[in-house]
């Protein structure tokens, strides 16, 4: 077969899809990591390991090879930097002038014509795809071979990668301002620690002329991440957290009740003040979009009707718990509304399901993990938050994993589970940032809060639609960028609109 070549990249065989499904070798090959060729490379990876039903892997392993990648490139355009400016890079003393104002120079603005060089050049980047063994092998490999004194350098930041605590312990000690595989190289074992594999299942050497990073994946891996640490301290804190309040819980077995009518629910709901004040503040929201202004208790009931009231009842009550016990919330709720907003909005918009008041639901609470982390674990997080923005990782959980042993999005599920909710509630909850891996019953809920959310992030300007899950999309018919707008737009527009008229 041929190479297909695509904008910036080429694919060997064209027809990688056909190469997977019958164990061939593919390859993806590229000068410049532009958002093509990054979307080229979660579309491969993503196929590659769902075929071995492995996808429940692929976040860290796109981020592992995005990060080698980067390496990669990296390495050639300073074999371009040093021609450029008359140097050898093979020499000591030239390499340490190169070095000394590669970076600044390398990736300011008026740097264009060195990647335009690399663009002509014959320096180019392989991701090859390879099954044998019962092992699939990923290798990105660069066209030049590493010097002695870099491979030094990444072997020994091999040997630490393994002793750290958390990531936040290895930004401060390692990162390394002239070198690219100083902090990502670190966390790239940091992640094959926790998902329970080997330090040997990761390498870096040179071959002849050629530099080869070697990700070698057991196709028989243990989908229970037995290597998984979770922090003492935030198991205690589930333990510690109080039970559900139990007001709510005996107006939530009224609304359960057939024979129990509209008075005699807003009765029960009015004795409590803060509940009443709570449920019409909810009601009254801009992510419920009640047709008119909901004044009382009775009215909310009949406008919303009971499913709804039970709605807002198991949100009043996480709000209460966790509002009584943690500080820093507001910004995290704040997200929480809208992305409700967002999605009650799709369920409707879309017409994919009828269960729009569980969909509010779970995308109103879907980031209460995070709630208690950000309490428990602040300067953490906040160190977190620094590196995914200094690395340009777009998804949270993959250092929360790193760092703390389990994300908020499982937190969140072990509370509820905590308070004996309803199990379709903790499984949206814990797959909301991972849809691929949503059991089917329960897929089409879950897409619509990881829709949601996925456009809250990027109205905050953390998020890409380059990375929104792929089988998203297509469900949805939002694989053309201008349907995603448009549908965002719409969305936001809306919001916004309820927001003014509160």
């Amino acid at each position: 077969m041929s190479s297909g070549e695509i904008n910036s990249y080429t694919i060997h065989p064209s027809d990688y899809k056909g190469a997977i499904d019958n164990n061939a070798d593919f390859y993806i090959q590229f000068h410049t990591f532009t958002p093509e060729v990054e979307g080229a490379i979660i579309k491969n990876v993503h196929r590659y390991l769902d075929h071995y039903d492995l996808n429940y892997i692929k976040n860290q392993i796109i981020n592992i090879v995005k990060e080698l990648v980067n390496n990669a490139i990296k390495a050639n355009l300073k074999r371009i930097y040093f021609k450029l400016k008359n140097l050898d890079i093979n020499k000591t003393e030239d390499y340490r002038l190169g070095m000394e104002t590669f970076k600044d120079e390398a990736y300011q603005e008026d740097s264009a014509h060195i990647f335009e060089n690399l663009e002509k050049s014959n320096l180019v980047v392989r991701i090859a795809f390879k099954t044998a063994d019962e092992y699939l092998y990923i290798n990105v490999i660069n066209n030049v071979p590493i010097l002695q004194t870099e491979l030094s350098k990444i072997n020994a930041r091999i040997k630490k990668a393994y002793k750290y605590r958390d990531i936040s312990e290895a930004f401060e000690e390692v990162l390394d301002e002239s070198e690219g595989a100083g902090l990502g190289l670190i966390m790239a074992l940091m992640i094959f620690k926790n998902i329970g594999m080997p330090p040997e299942a990761f390498r870096i050497y040179r071959k002849n002329d050629l530099t080869i990073a070697a990700i070698a994946i057991p196709q028989t891996m243990d989908k229970i991440r037995s290597r998984i640490q979770v922090a003492e301290e935030i198991l205690r804190e589930i333990e510690e957290i109080p039970a559900f309040p139990e007001n709510i819980l005996r107006i939530q077995k009224l609304c359960a009740n057939p024979d129990a009518t509209i008075k005699e629910i807003a009765n029960a709901i009015s004795l409590d003040p803060g509940l009443t004040t709570s449920i019409l503040k909810l009601a009254n929201s801009a992510g419920y979009f009640t047709i008119k202004k909901t004044e009382t208790i009775e009215d909310a009931v009949k406008i919303i009707g009971v499913k709804g009231i039970n709605t807002l009842l198991l949100a009043t009550g996480v709000h209460k718990v966790l509002d009584a016990r943690y500080k820093r919330s507001e910004s995290v709720w704040m997200d929480s509304y809208k992305r409700a907003a967002y999605a009650y909005k799709i369920s409707i918009q879309l017409k994919k399901t009828r269960a729009s008041d569980f969909t509010y639901l779970a995308a109103l609470l879907s980031d209460i993990g995070y709630i208690v982390m950000l309490s428990l674990k602040h300067d953490l997080l906040k160190s977190l938050q620094e590196i995914a923005g200094f690395k340009g990782i777009e998804d949270s959980n993959l250092l929360e994993e790193i760092s703390l042993g389990l994300s908020h999005s499982t937190l969140g599920g072990m509370i509820f589970k905590k308070w004996n909710f309803n199990e379709t509630l903790v499984k949206i909850i814990e797959y909301h940032h991972r849809p691929h891996m949503a059991p089917a019953n329960l897929k089409q809920i879950v897409f619509i809060v990881y829709l949601a959310d996925c456009m809250v992030e990027i109205d905050k300007n953390r998020f890409r639609y380059e990375f929104i899950d792929e089988d998203v999309l297509e469900y949805f018919n939002l694989s053309d960028r201008k349907s995603f707008d448009l549908l965002h737009k719409i969305l936001r527009q809306s919001y916004e609109n309820q927001i003014q008229a509160m």
